[in-house]
């Protein structure tokens, strides 16, 4: 404030202190105060800002609080002005001896604020807030109540006592705080412990692999978790005590409000939602458990179907299970579309751009997954094969252990499991062993090459003869011969036998190879594989004597000559 300003009030009062009724007093103080002051001071004024800037509302703060914003000039005075003038008249009140009581008093221009009598400043109808449709009542009471507590704060805040008390308290919440969070400490760690020894017996106890890195992966989600939560602990217990510490003293319990009003708004806030987002909730729950009851009522079904107590449809027991899972994929399929609604922020623009980003992304990155899955079911209810059949897919021949969602496995007679996928089955050519009208088991062959000059009667005979000896060969159907070509040196011959069970196949027709042997080198018939371009000297046969690779002197040996053309 100027010093011409202030003595042209105290000569104001001192003059007419004696005759002049208050009111009028009051409003020759407020044009001596809001008067320019003449002379050299206003050389140095700074350049007069744009009129849209120095109209700008201004807001009266003292002792780091807001009192009142003045929206208006007022006899010339920019509301900018107007605030930095009252602040400087209560902080000159303030250092005055006694105590600085606020009042009011009505005035033709509005309502003049008082401290100890001496004049703040005046409050015109151009200072309410017209959008909340405030009046000048209201605006002079909010006024005077924020204009006491911030002068009792601030004679507070000059008394040694309240500050010491302010810092005691600090003290104590210090202690508190950091006591609270050493036991937190102390009981997490004792937690992790008891835990970690718990997982150690656990892991010990399970034998599958596969289960130990899930639990291993569980108890390592639980620790983040937990981790989490520990920060999140320790981050509340820092922001209660930084609001307990600001609140002690009256310079900063403006911020503690603050940080109580932010809180109180979040936790209502989330209370508001918590409670709207119930009855979404409870309706999409409801759904669910729906869902659940019926995909129960699916599985027991389909349970009786697949231990072949009754049929659906014409679903049997092997569809039964791929069918139960196609059941239950649409009903939680449609139970999610129906429970949508309901779900907290379902209608909001970013709840509907997740959704737009999830399924973008399940089409691009799930279109092969989608496709070995249709393959799969096309396999199961196409019928082509089955668990259990002997089958060869590409160059790969084996037992199908199981028709999955994604792959097809087979396990080969050495044993190695193969997968393959199912629309990599479906691309190519599948040979199923197990299939014939005739009955379950298969058909194996055996293919011979024999000269022209054994008579085929004989070699039919032969092969039957062999076919009878290997065990496990069906009577019904019986095995037969076939002459599959005539060749310019021998006669192919292709001998058929059933087997009944398929997983002995390989023994199967390795016995019938053998006892092939052995019944044409009985009857001294020479089988003519490999190749040849003319007769050796000695038929190629092996005598019954050497069957067992024991050489007989007694035998000639020009039967076991190699004689090549």
């Amino acid at each position: 404030m100027h010093a011409s300003g202030l003595s042209t009030i105290l000569a104001m009062r001192r003059a007419a202190a004696s005759w002049l009724p208050a009111s009028l007093f009051a409003l020759l103080s407020i044009v001596a105060l809001c008067t320019p002051a003449t002379g050299r001071a206003q050389t140095t004024a700074p350049a007069a800002a744009p009129a849209h800037v120095a109209n700008a509302p201004a807001t009266l703060r003292y002792f780091n609080r807001d009192i009142v914003v003045l929206r208006v000039p007022f006899f010339g005075n920019s509301p900018e002005r107007r605030a930095r003038v009252a602040e400087a008249n209560i902080a000159r009140i303030i250092d005055e001896p006694g105590g600085a009581t606020v009042t009011y008093q009505n005035v033709p221009q509005g309502v003049a604020i008082l401290m100890a009598g001496q004049l703040v400043t005046v409050l015109v109808p151009g200072d309410r807030d017209t959008l909340r449709g405030q009046t000048m009542d209201q605006l002079r009471a909010q006024t005077v109540s924020r204009l006491s507590v911030a002068v009792d704060a601030a004679e507070q805040a000059r008394m040694p006592q309240r500050v010491l008390q302010g810092l005691m308290w600090v003290a104590i919440a210090t202690v508190v705080a950091v006591g609270a969070l050493w036991l937190l400490h102390k009981l997490v760690l004792r937690v992790r412990h008891r835990v970690d020894a718990w997982v150690v017996r656990r892991l010990a106890q399970l034998k599958s692999e596969s289960a130990r890195q899930m639990l291993s992966g569980l108890i390592a989600s639980a620790r983040g978790l937990a981790r989490l939560a520990m920060w999140l602990i320790v981050l509340l217990t820092f922001e209660e005590w930084l609001r307990f510490a600001l609140g002690r003293f009256p310079y900063t319990q403006p911020y503690a409000a603050a940080m109580t009003e932010w809180i109180g708004a979040r936790t209502a806030g989330f209370g508001s939602a918590i409670l709207s987002a119930l009855p979404g909730l409870f309706s999409a729950l409801l759904i669910f458990l729906l869902a659940r009851l019926v995909t129960q009522a699916v599985r027991i079904t389909f349970h009786g179907v697949e231990s072949g107590r009754f049929q659906i449809l014409g679903v049997d027991q092997q569809l039964a299970e791929p069918t139960r899972k196609i059941v239950t994929v649409l009903i939680w399929l449609f139970a999610l579309a129906m429970a949508y609604p309901y779900l907290p922020g379902a209608e909001t623009e970013a709840f509907k751009g997740l959704s737009v980003f999830v399924g973008l992304m399940v089409s691009l990155g799930a279109s092969s997954i989608v496709g070995q899955a249709a393959g799969g079911f096309t396999l199961l209810y196409s019928r082509t094969m089955a668990p259990g059949d002997v089958v060869r897919i590409g160059e790969t021949e084996g037992t199908v252990q199981q028709i999955g969602l994604f792959t097809t496995r087979l396990r080969t007679p050495l044993g190695v499991e193969v997968s393959f996928p199912n629309n990599v089955v479906l691309g190519g050519m599948l040979h199923n062993y197990s299939r014939h009208p005739d009955g379950p088991g298969m058909w194996i062959e055996s293919k011979v090459t024999i000269g022209y000059d054994a008579p085929w009667r004989q070699v039919h005979r032969l092969l039957l003869d062999a076919a009878r000896r290997t065990p496990g060969v069906m009577e019904t159907p019986a095995p037969f011969v076939a002459q599959a070509a005539l060749s310019d040196f021998y006669v192919e011959y292709v001998l058929r036998a059933r087997i009944a069970d398929v997983q002995q196949r390989l023994i199967a027709r390795s016995t019938l190879h053998a006892n092939i042997q052995d019944a044409f080198n009985e009857a001294g018939v020479q089988i003519m594989s490999p190749n040849y371009e003319a007769d050796p000297e000695a038929p190629k046969i092996v005598p019954k004597t050497h069957w067992e690779g024991l050489a007989d002197p007694s035998v000639p040996t020009s039967g076991r000559e190699d004689a090549r053309a």
